[in-house]
């Protein structure tokens, strides 16, 4: 059972996700504690993009604690339909876009249509694809989509050997909670468009 950590929403808890979904992993509460806690200061009306949303934790994480507004992306459907069903559950509904389909090819889309620029991505992508998808998502949100000195949150298995992030992103820090790596990134590359 997952719980919100702080915020309007603390104390809440988390319905249970859908089983037998390969790749699919809560963040556990600790990981998220510890990324909220370093983000807490920043956080009030943050524009927060969530790439892969999952049991979308870290987006009502984020939205308890400040956060404006969200756009979250899920492809599966079983997942997307537990999404919608949270975030009524939480009234967050006006306070989310949620759209199905994939990450690369969703960051595609228009920054208007996605309710950007962004100041908050959460890139947890599931670890078996995480080295293949980071490079083209730090090239498509390098595109427009951030607003300068945005912050990128990436999760992946400490065990994974991460590819370099391209120019205009720099990773302040790297955290590691038990199997899980954490890299705090800021995007400095620019003006969003």
């Amino acid at each position: 059972m997952q719980r919100i950590g702080a915020g309007t929403l603390r104390g809440r808890v988390l319905r249970p996700l859908p089983a037998a979904i390969a790749g699919l992993r809560p963040t556990g509460s600790k990981v998220r504690g510890a990324i909220f806690d370093r983000l807490h200061l920043g956080l009030p009306d943050m524009v927060v993009l969530d790439l892969f949303g999952g049991s979308g934790a870290l987006t009502i994480e984020a939205l308890s604690r400040g956060a404006a507004r969200a756009t979250m992306f899920e492809q599966h459907p079983k997942v997307l339909a537990h999404l919608r069903t949270q975030l009524r559950e939480f009234a967050l509904e006006d306070r989310v876009r949620l759209f199905a389909g994939d990450a690369c090819e969703l960051l595609l889309r228009p920054v208007a249509v996605l309710g950007g620029p962004f100041s908050l991505v959460l890139v947890d992508p599931p670890y078996a694809i995480t080295t293949a998808v980071l490079p083209i998502v730090a090239a498509r949100l390098s595109g427009g989509l951030l607003v300068p000195g945005a912050t990128l949150v990436c999760g992946y298995d400490r065990a994974t050997r991460l590819p370099a992030w391209p120019a205009g992103f720099t990773v302040e820090t790297s955290r590691h909670y038990g199997q899980a790596g954490v890299d705090f990134v800021r995007w400095d590359g620019g003006s969003s468009r």
